[in-house]
């Protein structure tokens, strides 16, 4: 059967690449992603599930999903022309994929599917600086964290044991695959709102629900986090905050286990976490 071998929870901020383009190595942006890029490097991962939800680039108003999966042969990105990313063409594994749709469907998990996409910035930043040569396939899973009504903290939650039991029966040429799940958003974010900082495109309205959901996950204390996390709480944090869906999912895959690595990046609202995970978790 196929294993996983680690599962991530980064932020997708889509000024990060112009930032690292300009600052370099000193850019703490590029410190952080280095940490997390080792850490993948370390796992010796061949195909990566990507988590994270669109930003009406590729669904939009009139057909929004609240959980979908790519299940085309190859995409491309960044289709919102985030600043300063080169154009990437990306290998989709379409047939694991299908598995994993098929796995939810029978989870009760009623999944939309799209087999002609493209990815914006959620995708594709985390991609860009945990592997930058682009060369892992992937599954790209995309969760409605913005558009109320949210799905709920313990659906997500439960989407992620689900995922979790989806990889473990890839069965076929998957069985020698060693799978790495990567999720994204921040805990905190404003983006054009009334929120925003002044002089600024975003502001990180509740820094203090942002430390204390990094607590929750540090204590591993999942039902105090899900319990708290109701849609009306998440969007107080801004109106991205319901990007902690994603992180939802790490932690169901997870399960109660301490990260390796949980790195805050308060002033941000963002922070960065990595597991390690057996074969049998």
């Amino acid at each position: 059967m196929a294993e996983i071998v680690a599962v991530y929870a980064v932020p997708h901020t889509p000024s990060f690449v112009a930032e690292v383009l300009q600052n370099g190595d000193r850019s703490e942006t590029a410190q952080l992603f280095a940490t997390i890029r080792r850490h993948l490097a370390s796992v010796r991962a061949n195909l990566i599930v990507t988590v994270n939800n669109d930003h009406f680039n590729t669904f939009f108003l009139d057909n929004l999903p609240t959980f979908a999966i790519g299940l085309a042969d190859r995409t491309a990105g960044p289709n919102d022309q985030t600043p300063g990313m080169p154009w990437y063409e990306v290998e989709v594994d379409a047939e694991a994929a299908a598995s994993l749709q098929r796995n939810f469907l029978n989870d009760g998990f009623d999944f939309s599917s799209t087999q002609e996409f493209q990815i914006d910035h959620g995708a594709l930043v985390p991609l860009h600086f945990m592997t930058p040569k682009m060369d892992l396939p992937i599954v790209p899973v995309f969760v409605n964290c913005v558009v109320p009504p949210l799905p709920s903290a313990s659906r997500c939650y439960s989407l992620g044991r689900s995922l979790a039991k989806g990889i473990l029966a890839l069965s076929g040429r998957h069985e020698a695959s060693r799978v790495a799940i990567v999720t994204s958003g921040s805990l905190s974010l404003e983006i054009g709102g009334p929120r925003a900082f002044v002089g600024k495109t975003f502001g990180v309205p509740d820094p203090d629900w942002a430390t204390w959901i990094l607590d929750c996950v540090k204590s591993k204390d999942h039902q105090a986090l899900i319990d708290a996390a109701t849609e009306a709480r998440m969007l107080e944090a801004g109106n991205v905050a319901g990007e902690l869906l994603n992180w939802m999912i790490a932690l169901g895959a997870v399960g109660r286990s301490s990260p390796d690595i949980l790195i805050s990046q308060p002033e941000l609202g963002n922070a960065f976490a990595a597991w390690s995970v057996g074969a049998q978790s």
